[in-house]
């Protein structure tokens, strides 16, 4: 069965709506199924589509110059916008200037995160992944959505920064 077809129908079987499935269709590249994996990242996230396995297995190596990481030991990443770290990623992210971010940490990513002058920053963490975050300035913003109570934040500057924004989720998903 091609790649597309079976994300439709695991989509499908997971629940996926029909608008959804009907932007799933034959030829689509990894540029626009990653696109596509993170304009939905709240239905692949709660209903964990697709599976680590299936990551793994059909993106792995191809979907990272788009922002999508599976199990790698990432270089230094800096002012890079909607990143996706799935399985067991490791790496540091850097965020300056007037950059605009939202990164997803999953599964057990441990990742490093540095925000300084106007910078602004959503994460969102899952399941026992680690975060270590250093928030430089007044000006810079962090939101931190936090979900379950396997994950490890780490503010390496001591305290909550003020301008960081905490939210705990009573839920391991959205």
């Amino acid at each position: 069965m091609e790649l597309v077809e079976q994300l439709k129908k695991d989509g499908t079987d997971k629940g996926l709506c029909r608008l959804w499935q009907m932007k799933l269709r034959k030829g689509l590249g990894t540029e626009a199924l990653v696109a596509l994996y993170i304009k939905g990242i709240d239905f692949c996230i709660s209903e964990d589509f697709p599976t680590l396995d299936f990551l793994r297995t059909h993106f792995k190596g191809v979907c990272e110059p788009f922002g999508v990481f599976i199990d790698e030991d990432m270089p230094t990443l800096a002012n890079k916008a909607d990143l996706v770290l799935n399985g067991a990623c490791r790496g540091m992210l850097e965020y300056d200037g007037y950059s605009v971010s939202r990164i997803y940490i999953r599964h057990t990513s441990e990742i490093a995160v540095n925000v300084s002058d106007h910078a602004v920053v959503t994460i969102d963490i899952f399941d026992r992944a680690k975060l270590h975050l250093s928030v430089g300035g007044n000006d810079a913003s962090v939101i931190l959505n936090v979900y379950g109570t396997n994950t490890d934040i780490d503010f390496v500057d001591g305290d909550k920064p003020s301008n960081v924004i905490v939210n705990f989720n009573n839920k391991t998903t959205y």
